[in-house]
This record gives structure tokens, C-alpha cells and sequence, in this order.
């Protein structure tokens, strides 16, 4: 962002702030309404709240917090909340009112308000702290959506929270999350009733004797949720199992394209009318419905709508999920036994069914890719440099992360470090992107590394360039607690070793899972000192970094990874058994 663009949003923030604090609530309500969008919202989410704040900023602010210590007036309470939130993070303010006494034309917007915690950290035990602030609202919000029964409130607050909710940048914490997403799931059943969205299927059909399983499967349009369900599916039986495909229609050609080996029939859904939907699914006299992607962080992702329905007798989710999705209405998590810790079982509100092995396999759509050439030059690194590399995700780097890679970095002089944090899987835009970079440099000085060792590589339209600069890599360095996972195929398909972290949640040991799978136990860590020592090790002894590059590459080529096998015969078999435990076949 330039200066003048800078310049021009502080001022409209201003603005902003200054509308909230005239305290008019009808005025304020108009303002969120706007057709052209959400004025305070747009603001919010532009970034600017990352700003460092200039005197006048720090003026307005303090008018917020003086306004929210001694009023008494619930609406101007509110009001001033409202703009204090242009500045700062909801989770570092003292709120002073509870959500049942905001205004009804308001409640919306502060519950959107809210929830809009940062997308990244900046602080130590910040993703945390935003992490618990959640968490306790969301208990609020369904406490206000459960007792206050009041038709206009209730709707309001249920949209506010539809549209305000998003786990995206907190469930990188390493912490269980199941009442939060069984609250989050009653809220969102809540509205798909309220607004008669709910088509469920009451009848289960039987299994005849030699009839195939009707396995329905919403398929995701993400690259790496394509490829983790595609290698859920390959190696299926498909005498045992007719695999009905579900897409959007507004992309069915392109999503049915990533299946269309896989899949014996596809039916494109209406999205923009989950009813009709419903509707859809339920006249397909499904055994098996399940969800190849994420259902647990927006709301309205229309798969999560038609997944809080009962539409088939036995209703799944996978890994894409990256927790437990609370639903009554999903019988089974399926996951990999060596993803869950001993006591997974206890994060779940679905019965958690395991098969052997990791459950991160990956089967790309269009075949093998064939790395770029790329040369060290190309990408700014020096040729003498050791070259450390991370596809880590903007969303699962936090400062302890951030640390640690400058205290390897420190103790190793010669070693560069590139990243590739903006995947377009992920967002197609980041907006938080300028600040987030400069918060790196600043953690990187701190530990005298200085920003010639730090290299950003910009979104890449395929995976050649990322697997180019793989090959000329001496290292890569997962992320964590988050753990990598479809990030982790491309420096292990063309040999260049990973370090890894593993965490207690399964969504924290993806990495390790796969590795463990692989038989590469020795780059798996349990804490971060572990980690950092291992990486440092590893850049630091030319000759033990050669030894562990072999070895990669022998157990990459040895397992398939480049040819990408996936996992359907043991997924059938445990949907097979799940579904006649469901239905009480013997």
C-alpha cells in the first residue's frame, strides 16, 4: 500500500469513527446496510487495523475507551465499541455490555464485529488470546440465539453470526475445539430452520445382497481438497461402490473435471438454493453422503448447509475438515490412525473411525508435474548459501513460528531462507500481506538476520516453479502447531528433506503422520527446541544433509509418492463397516 492509499483509508476511518460515535443507532444500522456493502466491515477487513495508530488515531481511541468505562447508555456503549474496533482487535478490548442488550438494528454487526479477529499475529500468545475471545463469544451468541426467543433478534443475531464467523486464522492453536464446534453447529441448525432451508431424509434405505454402496460425495473445487479426496477415492472398489459426485453448479464443468476418472455419476447442485438442494441429495437414495471439504470454518459454505441436514443414512467427513464439525448430522470423522493421538476420539462429537496408516494421500488432477528449471540466481540466492525452504501458509505462521526459523537462521551464518506463504488455495487475495512481511523482517532483525537471508516467492499459477525451487533446496521446514500436509508432497516427491513438528490434534499432526507413514521418523520432532536443533544440524553438516536427501529420495520413489497411490481400498472398508453398524446389519 502506498502512502496516499494509506492516507486516504486513515481518513476514511476517521470518518467512520466519527459516525459511530454521534451514537445514532438507525444512522449507524444504515451504514452496514449499504447495497454497496458493509462500510464498517470493509473497513475492518482492508488491513488498517494494522496500522500503527498516529496521535489523532490515539485521540478517537481513547474518546472509545472513556465512552465504554463510564456511559450508561447501552446504544452509546455500543457505538463507541463499534469505532474503537476501526483501530484495534475485539479481543483486546474490555466490551462493557453484554450481547442481549445491543440494540436489535446493531446486533448484526457487533456480533460480525466481534468475531473479526485478526488474520495474523503479531504478538506472542496472540492467535491464543483471539482464540479464547472466540470461543467465549460464540458461547454468548448461542446462549443470547438460545434464550432470548424474540423472532427479529434472533434473526439478526444468527446472520451476524453466519456471516461473521471464521476459524481460518485461530485453529492453528494445538488445543481441542469440540464445544466451540458443537456450539457453532447449533447456531447454524438454528438458522438453516429458521429460514426453511431443512429438506431432510427420513427413510433408510437397505443394503440388498450384492447391491453397490450409493456413496454420495459434495466435492470440493480447492486444489489440495481435491487432491486429498481424490486419494481417498482411488483404489475404491467400484463393484462394492457407485459414487455419485455432487458439484456446484456455477463450476460444475471444472470440479467434475477433477473427478470424472473417479466418479460414476455426477449431479450438479444449485448452491444459491440449498432447499432445492436438499432436495437433490435426499431423491438420490444415498447409503453414504460424504464431504471432501472443509465444513468447519465459514458458515454459509453451502456444503456445511446441506451437512447440517439428515440426507442420507450414514453422513461423513474427512480431513479436509480440520476438526470436528459438531453436527448431529455427521455420524463419522474418518481419519488416518496414525493422524489421532491415543485419546483423539474425546475432540470429536462424530464416532471417530480410524484405518491404518496416515489419511494424508494425495492424488494430483492432470498427472505428474515436471519441476521448472530453476536456478539459484533466478530466486536472489547466493550459489555458496545453504537454501532453507517453507510453503508454510500465511494463516499457520504465528511468531513462534517466526522465531524459530530466525534462531536457525542465526546460528547459521550462511543459510538463506524462501518462503511461499500466499497460496491461492487458500485466498485468492491477501490483504494483510504488506504488514505480515514487514512483522517478519522486524523478528528476523531482532535476531541480526538480516533481510537479504529472507526471500518471498509470490503466488505461482502451477506447482512447477515451487518444485524448480525444491530441487536447488537443501531443507524445508514445515509449520507448526498447524501442521503442513498436500504443502509437504512437493519437497518430498523431488527428494529435499523436511522437518517437522508433531502436535497433540490431529490437524497438528498431519506431517508427522505422513512422514511416520513413510518410515521417515527421524524427521519428525516433538518440541520446538527439537525442531530448531534438528534443522540446525541439518544446515550445518553438509555431509548428513546429503545422507538425508538419499534418503528421502529412495523412500519417496520406494513408496509411490510421485505416483501418487491413493487410499480407496481401506476407506471402503471402513465405510462398508460404518454403514452396517448404522443400519444393524450383521
Amino acid at each position: 500500500m502506498d502512502s496516499d492509499s494509506e492516507n486516504r483509508l486513515r481518513d476514511l476511518r476517521l470518518n467512520l469513527a466519527e459516525v459511530c460515535l454521534d451514537g445514532r443507532v438507525e444512522r449507524i444500522a444504515a451504514l452496514c446496510r449499504n447495497p454497496s456493502g458493509d462500510a464498517l466491515m470493509t473497513m475492518i477487513h482492508s488491513g488498517v487495523r494494522h496500522l500503527a495508530m498516529t496521535k489523532v488515531d490515539q485521540a478517537v481511541a481513547e474518546r472509545c475507551h472513556r465512552i465504554l468505562s463510564v456511559e450508561h447508555d447501552v446504544g452509546r456503549k455500543v457505538a463507541a465499541y463499534l469505532a474503537l474496533n476501526l483501530f484495534t482487535f475485539p479481543h483486546t478490548i474490555e466490551r462493557a455490555f453484554d450481547i442481549v442488550d445491543v440494540p436489535t438494528p446493531l446486533i448484526a454487526t457487533v456480533v460480525k464485529v466481534l468475531l473479526a479477529v485478526p488474520m495474523f499475529f503479531n504478538r506472542d500468545g496472540g492467535r491464543r488470546r483471539a482464540l479464547a475471545h472466540v470461543e467465549a463469544t460464540v458461547q454468548e451468541i448461542h446462549k443470547a440465539a438460545t434464550v432470548i426467543d424474540e423472532t427479529d433478534f434472533r434473526t439478526e443475531i444468527l446472520n451476524g453470526f453466519m456471516d461473521g464467523y471464521s476459524a481460518m486464522s485461530i485453529y492453528a492453536e494445538d488445543v481441542p475445539l469440540k464445544q466451540m464446534a458443537q456450539r457453532r453447529a447449533q447456531l447454524i441448525r438454528m438458522y438453516v430452520e429458521i429460514s426453511g432451508l431443512v429438506r431432510e431424509r427420513v427413510a433408510h434405505p437397505r443394503i440388498a445382497r450384492g447391491e453397490a454402496i450409493r456413496l454420495g460425495v459434495l466435492c470440493p473445487g480447492s486444489f489440495s481438497e481435491i487432491a486429498a479426496l481424490r486419494g481417498h477415492l482411488k483404489g475404491i472398489d467400484h463393484k462394492a461402490f457407485q459414487i455419485i459426485a455432487f458439484v456446484p453448479d456455477e463450476a460444475a464443468t471444472t470440479v467434475s473435471a477433477g473427478f470424472e476418472d473417479l466418479a460414476d455419476d455426477f449431479v450438479p447442485l444449485p448452491v444459491a438454493d440449498i432447499a432445492r438442494a436438499a432436495d437433490m441429495i435426499a431423491g438420490e437414495q444415498l447409503h453414504i453422503l460424504m464431504a471432501g471439504a472443509n465444513l468447519t470454518n465459514v458458515c454459509r459454505f453451502p456444503w456445511t448447509l446441506l451437512m447440517a441436514q439428515r440426507l442420507a443414512p450414514l453422513q461423513v467427513a474427512m480431513h479436509a475438515s480440520n476438526l470436528t464439525t459438531g453436527f448431529a448430522t455427521v455420524d463419522v470423522y474418518l481419519n488416518g490412525a496414525l493422524n489421532e493421538p491415543d485419546d483423539g476420539a474425546t475432540d470429536y462429537t462424530e464416532d471417530l473411525v480410524l484405518f491404518p496408516g496416515s489419511s494424508n494421500h494425495y492424488v494430483m488432477t492432470g498427472g505428474r508435474v515436471t519441476p521448472d528449471s530453476i536456478t539459484r540466481e533466478q530466486i536472489g540466492v547466493p550459489d555458496a548459501a545453504i537454501l532453507a525452504v517453507t510453503g508454510a501458509n500465511f494463516f499457520k505462521i504465528g511468531p513462534d513460528l517466526i522465531d524459530a526459523w530466525a534462531r536457525i537462521l542465526e546460528a547459521v551464518p550462511r543459510a538463506h531462507l524462501l518462503m511461499y506463504p500466499f497460496n491461492p488455495n487458500w485466498m485468492t487475495h491477501y490483504p494483510h500481506k504488506e504488514g505480515f512481511l514487514r512483522f517478519v523482517q522486524e523478528r528476523f532483525a531482532a535476531r541480526n538476520v538480516g533481510i537479504d537471508r529472507l526471500h518471498v516467492l509470490e503466488a505461482q499459477a502451477s506447482r512447477a516453479p515451487i518444485l524448480g525451487v525444491l530441487k536447488v533446496a537443501d531443507l524445508y521446514l514445515d509449520s507448526f502447531p498447524y501442521s503442513g500436509a498436500v504443502s509437504l508432497v512437493d519437497p518430498l516427491s523431488v527428494g529435499c528433506p523436511p522437518i517437522v513438528r508433531e502436535g497433540h490434534t490431529a490437524r497438528c499432526r498431519q506431517s508427522a503422520g505422513m512422514l511416520r507413514d513413510l518410515g521417515l521418523d527421524v524427521m519428525v520432532t516433538r518440541t520446538t527446541e527439537h525442531y530448531v536443533t534438528l534443522a540446525t544440524r541439518l544446515l550445518q553438516d553438509d555431509s548428513l544433509r546429503r545422507e538425508m536427501r538419499e534418503a528421502v529420495a529412495d523412500v519417496a520413489r520406494e513408496s509411490g509418492i510421485a505416483q501418487e497411490r491413493g487410499i480407496g481400498d481401506r476407506v471402503g472398508d471402513v465405510l462398508r463397516a460404518a454403514l452396517e453398524k448404522k443400519l444393524g446389519v450383521r
